[in-house]
């Protein structure tokens, strides 16, 4: 896998994974948004970033309680400028995302792994949205069940940032 994806147009030989969801406007508060995608293999390794908020990619991930899953399984702050160019994006505004990553080839190897939405809500309160996802050989397009944790638990002026999360991939 590369190390680092960034989003892409089309290509006729590519696989793709796309995330899509609703970022919930919040009333009562301002929720921080601060967004990291990733992946992982099936035991649950960091693989790749697929995303992350420019706030958070250029100096937000040293504050530690802003998307921690995601800032302790990547090791940020080692990846190279590179890297960090490559998935780094204005943070999405309120409403439909649609984020597309296109892998060249055989580049993302059938099997099954893990993705992460880690969110940043307010103060030490975050959303990890995950699942899992099975990259098949014929290129069959998957859709992905997801899940939500809270923590250290819902944050009590507001919760559920993200909606209608779906993850697919296409081939």
């Amino acid at each position: 896998m590369a190390a680092g994806c960034s989003v892409k147009d089309s290509a006729k030989d590519s696989a793709k994974l796309k995330f899509s969801f609703q970022l919930n406007n919040k009333e009562g508060f301002i929720p921080s948004n601060q967004i990291a995608i990733w992946l992982q293999n099936s035991e649950g390794n960091y693989l790749e970033t697929f995303f992350v908020c420019d706030y958070l990619s250029y100096g937000g991930y040293t504050i530690p309680d802003v998307c921690p899953n995601w800032v302790s399984k990547s090791d940020w702050q080692k990846q190279s400028g590179e890297v960090v160019d490559a998935v780094s994006q204005a943070t999405p505004d309120v409403g439909e995302v649609v984020l597309k990553f296109d892998f060249p080839g055989d580049e993302l190897a059938p099997g099954k792994y893990k993705y992460c939405i880690e969110v940043h809500v307010a103060e030490n309160y975050n959303e990890l949205y995950a699942g899992d996802i099975e990259i098949e050989e014929n290129g069959e397009p998957g859709i992905s069940d997801v899940a939500v944790t809270y923590y250290p638990g819902k944050y009590e002026k507001g919760s559920g940032l993200l909606s209608n999360v779906k993850v697919q991939f296409e081939k």
